[in-house]
């Protein structure tokens, strides 16, 4: 089981600071968009919707970290995997979603986005080009839906835990391909709710989605 992002924006804190003499190292920046599929059920009439998927962060490569090594506070080197790269962003970036629900019709519409947090992965195959990974990630939805023939408007906000197996394929080390299926388990937190969607106040949304990963170096000093 691995940590995630917040023991990677730790680590970075601890390369950029650390009280060594400096240098200039190439980070990649990864930009991350793609079609999704969502499934959603119980919102309106229709349960497929499209929509986005995003993903930006840096990366922190094998080689940098064994490298740099010992810019690494002792008490987090337990922690890191220097043979499999890490993912750095920015504490801000949470605001903006992963995945965005997009979906207009002329009967209904479903307009939305999810935010992932912080959570914990596991790798089950790891090859130079191939990763396949589970992840459970704590995540924040909100969906906008509206019909043709209902009056009122809904408005859903839940909060639970986003569950995602997902696979990457390198072509390069500027272009990678992540297919990805997502399954989103929350409560709905807005009360008037509560009792119009579901009966157990649960609230579930599949999503399928391919992110087009393109990568280009940015010069950091650390």
């Amino acid at each position: 089981m691995q940590k995630i992002t917040l023991l990677f924006i730790i680590v970075l804190i601890s390369l950029s600071y650390a009280q060594k003499a400096k240098k200039e190292v190439e980070i990649p920046i990864n930009i991350g968009i793609g079609p999704a599929l969502f499934w959603i059920p119980g919102v309106v009439d229709r349960e497929l919707h499209t929509g986005a998927q995003l993903k930006f962060y840096g990366v922190l490569t094998p080689k940098l970290l064994q490298e740099n090594q010992n810019k690494i506070p002792k008490q987090y080197k337990k922690y890191v995997n220097l043979e499999e790269e890490m993912h750095v962003s920015p504490i801000w970036t949470i605001l903006i979603p992963e995945y965005l629900v997009i979906s207009p019709s002329e009967e209904n519409s479903i307009y939305g986005a999810f935010w992932p947090i912080i959570g914990t992965s596991m790798s089950f195959v790891k090859t130079e080009r191939i990763k396949l990974k589970a992840l459970f990630i704590p995540a924040i939805s909100y969906l906008y839906a509206f019909e043709d023939d209902e009056p009122d408007s809904q408005h859903i906000v839940g909060a639970g835990l986003l569950l995602k197996l997902e696979n990457t394929i390198k072509f390069s080390d500027s272009f990678l391909i992540t297919l990805t299926y997502g399954h989103d388990l929350a409560i709905i937190l807005n009360e008037q709710l509560l009792h119009s969607i579901t009966k157990d106040h649960f609230f579930q949304a599949g999503v399928l989605s391919l992110l087009l990963n393109f990568r280009f170096n940015m010069t950091q000093n650390i």
